[in-house]
C-alpha cells in the first residue's frame, strides 16, 4: 500500500509539472531507486515544443537536422557529466546503463522524452544528487523510490526550490540483501513517470494546436478584412 501511495504522489506531481511547464521549457523529471547492491538514477529530459530548436543545437552540433547515434552516445555523456550523485559525502561515480531516444518527429510534436539511465555500485546511509544540464531553460523534478521489498527506509528528504538535487538519509532493514526481481516488477518503479511523461506530451500537442489554430484565425480573420 505504501509503494502504491509513493507511486500515486509521483505521478501526480509529473502531472502538475506537465501542467505548469508546457511548450517553452525542458522538463528533466529524475527518479533515483536505492537497492541493497547500488544505486540507479533515471532521467527523463522531455522539451516543450517551443524548446526542440533550442535542444537541437545542442544534440545535433552539425546542423544536419537529423540525431546521429554518435550524438546520441556524446549527448549522454553530456547529460552524465552534469549530474552529480554523492553517497555518504564522497562523489559516487555514475555508470551508463541504457539510453532511448524518440523519433525526432515525435518531438517535434511534444510527444518526445529521452530516457537515461545510469547507475553506481556504491551504497552507504546519506545521498545527494543534484542536476546541473541546461538549467538556463529547464524545469526540474526529483523524487526516491523507496522499496519496501528490499527493506529501504528513507528520512529526512530534503530538496531545493527548484527540485534540481535531493537529499536524504537512508537504511535497510535487518536482513535485506540483492534479490531477484520478476521483469515486471523491476520496471513498476518507472510506470508513474511514463503516465506523467505521456500527459506532459498530450497537454503540450494540445496546447500547440490550438494557439497554432488562433494564430491561424487571427490571420486569415487580417486577411479578410484587407
Amino acid at each position: 500500500m505504501r509503494r502504491i501511495g509513493l507511486n500515486m504522489l509521483l505521478a501526480l506531481s509529473l502531472i502538475g509539472a506537465a501542467e505548469a511547464h508546457r511548450l517553452d521549457e525542458y522538463l528533466q523529471a529524475t527518479m533515483i531507486e536505492v537497492k541493497p547492491d547500488g544505486i540507479d538514477v533515471e532521467i527523463h529530459l522531455t522539451p516543450g515544443v517551443a524548446m526542440l530548436p533550442v535542444l537541437m543545437a545542442v544534440i545535433d552540433p552539425d546542423r544536419d537536422g537529423r540525431i546521429s547515434p554518435a550524438e546520441e552516445r556524446a549527448y549522454v555523456r553530456r547529460v552524465a557529466r552534469e549530474v552529480e550523485l554523492r553517497v555518504d559525502g564522497v562523489p559516487a561515480p555514475l555508470s551508463f546503463i541504457e539510453s532511448n531516444f524518440p523519433a525526432l518527429e515525435a518531438m517535434r510534436e511534444g510527444l518526445g522524452t529521452i530516457a537515461v539511465k545510469l547507475r553506481t555500485a556504491r551504497n552507504g546511509h546519506e545521498l545527494r544528487f543534484e542536476n546541473r544540464h541546461l538549467p538556463q531553460v529547464s524545469a526540474y523534478l526529483v523524487n526516491c523510490l523507496a522499496a519496501p521489498s528490499d527493506g529501504l527506509v528513507v528520512s529526512r528528504q530534503k530538496r531545493d526550490e527548484a527540485q534540481r538535487s535531493i537529499e536524504f538519509e537512508y537504511s535497510f532493514s535487518a536482513g535485506a540483501g540483492p534479490r531477484p526481481r520478476p521483469a515486471w516488477t523491476a520496471l513498476e518503479p518507472f510506470w508513474p513517470a511514463a503516465i506523467g511523461m505521456l500527459l506532459l506530451a498530450r497537454m503540450s500537442v494540445l496546447i500547440y494546436r490550438a494557439k497554432r489554430g488562433e494564430r491561424a484565425a487571427k490571420i486569415s480573420s487580417q486577411s479578410l478584412g484587407t
